[in-house]
């Protein structure tokens, strides 16, 4: 026989794994380590547009949402510099 204090529902389970898939989703996404560049745009021969397949979004130096390590923001991710590096 279940004790019923001791029971939890299905519903309450997928509410609770959500909420802690959720808060470590969230807390990933606030710890990063990279710091804003300020490399001068014009230094950097930045361009709003990308150069072929290479842009700022697939940078290993590009910061979500507009900005980059090396180069002052900002900076979009459909642009392109000298420091392009693939991820």
């Amino acid at each position: 026989m279940t004790d019923e204090r001791d029971a939890i529902s299905r519903r309450a389970a997928l509410v609770q794994s959500a909420t802690g898939a959720a808060a470590l989703v969230l807390g990933g996404c606030a710890t990063s380590s990279k710091v804003q560049g300020r490399a001068p745009q014009v230094e950097a021969q930045y361009q709003d547009h990308p150069s072929g397949l290479e842009r700022c979004g697939t940078c290993k130096h590009f910061i979500p949402l507009s900005g980059c390590e090396i180069v002052a923001a900002p900076v979009q991710a459909n642009g392109w510099c000298k420091y392009y590096k693939l991820f």
